[in-house]
C-alpha cells in the first residue's frame, strides 16, 4: 500500500464519486474553495495499490494563535474524514496523518467523520445532525407537522413576503442578512468571498432562497445539493421580522422546493443538543443522528475545547454584538479563518 500526497484531481474525484460513504466535502473542489479563501495548506492523502486508489483523506493545516496548530478533515463543514476500501487502507491513511501532524507540529488531528468509525483514535460526539427523510409530496410532509407549526407557517404566508430563488448572483442578498445575524449573535462572520468561491467551484449545486418584505431582504438560506440530499449549511433571518414568522416560512419554502425537485433527504446541519437552534429544528420532525468526530492528540497535548458557553468567551461575544456592522464584517473574516 502506497500513501502519498495526491496531485491528480480527476482520479481523486472518480474515487469519491464511486464511494457510497462519500460526502459532498470529500470532493476536490473544496480544496480550491478553502485555499482560495483562507490560504490554508491542503494535504490530500491518497492510498493506492498497483496504481489504483484504495482510499483518500483530505486534510488542512490550520494555524491559530488562539488554539494552536492542527490538521482538520475538513474545516468549516460538518463532514469529512477518511474514505477507504478496507480497514488496512484506512489504517495506513491514519498512520500517515499522524506522521504528517508530527512533522507540522500539530497538536491534534480532527476527523469530522460524521458516522461511526472503527479506529484507535479518540471519539467525540458533542453535536447532532438534524435530517429529514422527505416524502414524495409536500402534502405528506405537511401532515407530519404539529398544528402549532402549521399555524406559524400560515402566519408567515399571510405576511406577504416575496420569495426569490437564485444562485451565485444572489450571494450579496444572502450576505446582507447573514452578516447582520452573525454580528447579532456575537460571532465572527465568514467573508463574502467565501460564499462566492463556493458558488464558483460548485456550479449548479448552490441554491439561495430569500424572503423580501417589500424592498428589504429579511431572511435567506444558502443551500447545497449533493446526490439525493439538499443541505442547509447556513441560513439567517432578521430579528424584527421573526414576529411575522419569516424563519418558519423560509424553512417550509425550501422543504417544499426540495421535494418538488426530487431530493430524498434534507440535512438541516449540525447543532448542540439543548441549544436554541436544536429546539427550533426539532419541531420539523427531524431525525437526530450523533456526529462522530475522531481525534489523534499529540503526546503532552489535550483534546481541543472550543466552547462558546465557556465564561472566558462571554465578554468577547457581548462586545462583538455591539460592534458596528461594517466593523464586524471587516474583523470577522480575520478571526474566523482560525476557527474551523
Amino acid at each position: 500500500m502506497h500513501v502519498a500526497i495526491c496531485q491528480d484531481s480527476s482520479a481523486w474525484d472518480s474515487y469519491v464519486e464511486s464511494h457510497p460513504g462519500a460526502s459532498n466535502y470529500h470532493r476536490w473542489c473544496w480544496r480550491q474553495v478553502i485555499q482560495q479563501t483562507f490560504r490554508h495548506e491542503a494535504y490530500y492523502l491518497s492510498a493506492s495499490n498497483n496504481g489504483r486508489l484504495q482510499g483518500v483523506l483530505p486534510l488542512f493545516s490550520i494555524r491559530s494563535r488562539l488554539f494552536g496548530n492542527s490538521l482538520v478533515s475538513i474545516p468549516f463543514f460538518t463532514y469529512g474524514g477518511v474514505l477507504a476500501n478496507s480497514a488496512e487502507t484506512r489504517g495506513a491513511l491514519l498512520d500517515k496523518a499522524e506522521e504528517l501532524a508530527a512533522q507540522l507540529g500539530a497538536r491534534h488531528v480532527e476527523l469530522r467523520q460524521g458516522r461511526e468509525l472503527d479506529c484507535r483514535w479518540m471519539a467525540a460526539s458533542a453535536k447532532v445532525k438534524m435530517q429529514i427523510s422527505l416524502p414524495s409530496t409536500p402534502d405528506e410532509l405537511w401532515k407530519r407537522f404539529s398544528t402549532g407549526l402549521r399555524n406559524k407557517i400560515r402566519k408567515g404566508q399571510r405576511s406577504n413576503f416575496r420569495i426569490e430563488w437564485g444562485g451565485a448572483e444572489a450571494v450579496g442578498t444572502f450576505y446582507r442578512v447573514f452578516s447582520a445575524n452573525m454580528r447579532n449573535l456575537g460571532t465572527p462572520v465568514y467573508p463574502r468571498k467565501w460564499f462566492e468561491a463556493i458558488c464558483e467551484h460548485s456550479p449548479g449545486k448552490i441554491h439561495i432562497m430569500s424572503l423580501w418584505d417589500e424592498d428589504r431582504v429579511v431572511a435567506s438560506a444558502f443551500l447545497s445539493a449533493y446526490r439525493d440530499t439538499l443541505e442547509l449549511p447556513w441560513s439567517a433571518s432578521l430579528p424584527d421580522t421573526r414576529k411575522k414568522y419569516s424563519h418558519y416560512l423560509m424553512y417550509w419554502t425550501f422543504m417544499e422546493w426540495a421535494i418538488q425537485n426530487g431530493f430524498r433527504h434534507l440535512d438541516l446541519g449540525r447543532c448542540t443538543p439543548g441549544s436554541g437552534t436544536h429546539e427550533f429544528k426539532r419541531h420539523w420532525v427531524c431525525e437526530e443522528l450523533p456526529l462522530e468526530w475522531y481525534y489523534w492528540v499529540a503526546p503532552g497535548s489535550e483534546l481541543p475545547k472550543v466552547n462558546t458557553d465557556n465564561p472566558r468567551y462571554h465578554f468577547a461575544i457581548q462586545l462583538w454584538k455591539h460592534l458596528p456592522l461594517v466593523v464586524a464584517n471587516q474583523l470577522g473574516p480575520r478571526i474566523v479563518r482560525g476557527l474551523p
